[in-house]
């Protein structure tokens, strides 16, 4: 009889899987605010109670479906995927993930070869099956096309109910809507024809804002101070002349957004209720509106070129907001380009000259040049510090920091080559390839965050210096530090 004792190996538990779920409703509608909380708790119990799956975190959007452009958190949960930070996603469906046939295949197809699995829980199947390909065609099509008669099934009902007469708008300000009865506010429709009146006399929307600060009246929102946002949505809105426009909204490329073109006469429903000012005096503001405005007829335009070149490029620490772009002409003789913010008591005004900001970034940038020599080693030890620490990590923040720091990694041979051959700019967007943000924590100090890593995630100092710039009538001295 054999003196040998057979052993079974031990079975080595399989590593976990780390799983994300995706949530996303398609507008930020507030009656889908239930359904949005549900789908991240059903994802969320669904990933934690199965024993194969690290649960990371629930990644949320609540934009349109129509494509995955605007979608932050969705991009930022594929770029994790396709760095080898995530191994399963689940998500409610495949409308959930994306709405678009061609661009959700492919999507599909890349994760797949990234060795990354998506479940699609409704629909109860996942990426890893060998007929997927097949599957998601036929389905996508199918939810595509079901979205689509939804949407038209809605308009038609809308407009139908407008015709009749019929109304959506529950709340406006200065009226007091209640159903199909719409009321005066006597007092806040006071206010909406002191916006009509000033606007016509010529009055600028700073000197409107500030008129109401004075005055203080509260905002539709009901704060202390007016935003100019309110105060636009007042003069472009038809309804305060009793008027009530239809499809004021279109698509572009299956994304949809607002027309300024709401003058048609066969789409506008006259006369629908009481007006609170006198539609003349509408129309001749309108007439205004279009005269100062570049944004003309029902064209669209996207809202990051209707801002200036410097929107969100420098940031006063003290205000805690951006510095807009405009051009001052003290006394009419001659004209400074100007950035500035106030705080939100509408005081506080922070200010750097247009061209004090060049100087100041051509110095900088001149003396980070002359240290190119070791920016390399320096930035990429920082780098690798950094992703060390972050190893073991599995949170959501830190996964993100990650895919910075390794995108950035990618880029710095470019970076460097940028840096070293760095000669004196004249124009913004030159600038912008160097330097993603200016941080002004007064008119004598200036952080100078450089393009190559998103969101801080090295955030560390390169270097310290000082310069003499013009402030306000004389030669002063100001100290500047660059952060990568």
């Amino acid at each position: 009889m054999s003196n040998f004792q057979v052993i079974p190996a031990l079975q080595k538990d399989k590593q976990k899987k780390r799983v994300v779920g995706y949530a996303r409703v398609s507008t930020a509608d507030e009656h889908q605010d239930s359904s949005y909380r549900l789908q991240i708790q059903e994802l969320e119990d669904s990933i934690t109670q199965n024993p194969r799956f690290e649960f990371i975190g629930i990644f949320k959007d609540r934009k349109s479906g129509r494509n995955t452009k605007d979608r932050q958190e969705f991009n930022t949960m594929i770029s994790l995927a396709m760095s080898g930070e995530i191994d399963v996603i689940v998500t409610k469906s495949i409308t959930r993930f994306g709405r678009n046939l061609l661009e959700t295949i492919s999507l599909v197809r890349e994760l797949k070869i990234h060795n990354v699995e998506v479940i699609f829980q409704k629909e109860g199947i996942a990426t890893s099956d060998p007929s997927i390909e097949m599957i998601l065609n036929v389905l996508a099509m199918h939810a595509e096309e079901e979205s689509k008669n939804i949407s038209d099934n809605t308009n038609w009902s809308f407009q139908r109910k407008m015709r009749r007469g019929g109304n959506f708008t529950v709340a406006l300000y200065g009226y007091n809507i209640n159903g199909e009865t719409w009321t005066i506010d006597k007092k806040k429709a006071e206010i909406v024809r002191l916006i009509f009146d000033m606007y016509i006399k010529g009055f600028t929307y700073s000197k409107i804002l500030e008129k109401l600060y004075e005055l203080k009246v509260a905002s539709p929102r009901g704060n202390k101070v007016w935003v100019q946002s309110a105060l636009e949505n007042i003069l472009r809105n038809e309804k305060y002349a009793g008027h009530m426009a239809l499809g004021k909204t279109y698509t572009i490329n299956g994304v949809q957004v607002v027309s300024n073109k709401i003058d048609v006469a066969n789409n506008t429903i006259f006369n629908h209720h009481e007006p609170i000012v006198d539609p003349k005096v509408f129309d001749k503001a309108s007439r205004i509106r279009t005269s100062r405005t570049k944004i003309k007829g029902a064209d669209y335009i996207p809202q990051s070129e209707r801002n200036s070149p410097f929107h969100h490029f420098v940031y006063s620490t003290e205000n805690q907001k951006h510095l807009f772009y405009v051009v001052e002409k003290p006394k009419g003789k001659y004209e400074i380009p100007t950035l500035y913010c106030y705080n939100n008591q509408k005081k506080n005004r922070v200010m750097i000259t247009v061209n004090n900001l060049f100087v100041l970034l051509n110095d900088a940038l001149g003396k980070l040049s002359l240290e190119s020599h070791k920016l390399s080693s320096t930035i990429t030890s920082l780098i690798n510090t950094k992703l060390a620490l972050l190893e073991h990590s599995a949170s959501m923040n830190d996964l993100t920091t990650k895919v910075s720091l390794i995108n950035a990694k990618g880029r710095l041979p470019s970076f460097i080559k940028l840096v070293r051959n760095y000669s004196i700019k004249s124009t913004i967007e030159e600038f912008k390839r160097y330097v993603r943000v200016v941080e002004m924590k007064d008119k004598y100090t200036y952080v100078i965050r450089l393009s190559l890593a998103a969101n801080n995630a090295i955030d560390t100092l390169l270097l310290e210096s000082k310069l003499n710039m013009k402030i306000g009538s004389s030669i002063q001295e100001a100290t500047f530090y660059i952060f990568v």
